[in-house]
């Protein structure tokens, strides 16, 4: 009550002795009321500093947890830098070998590209088993032609042999001269013998003439042969050249390929854990600001 209120009812009301016991009543009431209030006051305030402190430990944890995320982001965007630095490499010897790739299919192009080339291939193949075939072949005829120059030199030994025998051999006797027709039949055998051993020689001339032209056919022939083996070889290495020049180029495409889808998957994984790492640290930026918020007020009132 006021002190005016006070004048005014003092004013209105008669004056009359309080009791004592009634002001000690009052007393204890209004000392009472004051030790519930100091209680009510003191469990409020420390009601507000627990939470308070909950609040300020939160924070603490938050920006903890902040400080450590930022860590990680630093980190990530470390690492997302190298990825990067690596890629740009990975993309510069990428375009180096897409480079040496296009000036190879340039120059398979300029050279009739790769199914001329397996054309190529393919006709060389056949022109090597013709080749092998025609080396069977002249094969044959030199052994043929080795085996006619045998028999011929065994013919002309034979020849030889005979003309040999027949010239060592002795000359008949003279008949008796009782006998005056076989005296004058004698020289007959006699003259017949050189006709003979000239037809003889001559055959053995004619056999060695043909020897000499089956040696000289078979020299030929071992000639075509060795130019034949030695064009199949070269035809061989161009076709081994060509057909390893045609691998390896599939086997560099196959590798490009292989290295541009890893680089693309290690790409869209960086991209990935960058725009996580991002919206992570967004989350708990907005958070640390609200968890701040209400421990401020608590502070204050503490």
């Amino acid at each position: 009550m006021t002190p005016r209120a006070k004048a005014v009812v003092t004013s209105r009301v008669p004056t009359s002795p309080v009791p004592e016991s009634a002001m000690i009543g009052l007393a204890l009431l209004a000392a009472l009321v004051a030790a519930l209030a100091a209680v009510a006051f003191f469990l409020q305030n420390r009601s507000v500093r627990q939470v308070a402190a909950a609040r300020a430990t939160e924070a603490e944890q938050l920006r903890r947890d902040l400080e450590k995320v930022q860590k990680e982001v630093g980190a990530l965007r470390a690492e997302a830098k190298e990825r990067r630095e690596e890629a740009t490499g990975l993309r510069a010897d990428l375009a180096s070998t897409k480079k040496r790739a296009f000036e190879q299919a340039e120059a398979a192009k300029k050279a009739g590209g790769a199914a001329l080339l397996r054309t190529e291939i393919d006709k060389l193949t056949t022109r090597l088993a013709e080749a092998r075939e025609e080396a069977a072949h002249q094969g044959e005829r030199v052994r043929a032609a080795e085996a006619a120059a045998e028999k011929q030199r065994q013919e002309l030994e034979r020849v030889r042999a005979e003309v040999q025998r027949r010239a060592a051999e002795p000359a008949a006797p003279p008949p008796a001269p009782a006998a005056a027709a076989p005296v004058a039949a004698a020289p007959a055998p006699a003259g017949a013998d050189p006709a003979k051993l000239a037809a003889e020689a001559e055959r053995a001339d004619k056999a060695e003439a043909k020897l000499q032209e089956a040696r000289k056919r078979v020299a030929e022939l071992e000639k075509d042969v060795k130019a034949i083996r030695g064009r199949l070889e070269t035809e061989k290495r161009v076709y081994m050249v060509q057909k390893s020049e045609l691998e390896l180029a599939n086997d560099r495409h196959a590798e490009l390929r292989r290295r541009h889808d890893a680089l693309r998957k290690d790409h869209e994984e960086l991209l990935d854990a960058v725009r996580q790492a991002a919206r992570e640290e967004r989350r708990l930026a907005e958070a640390a600001p609200a968890a701040a918020a209400p421990a401020e007020p608590g502070a204050k009132s503490a």
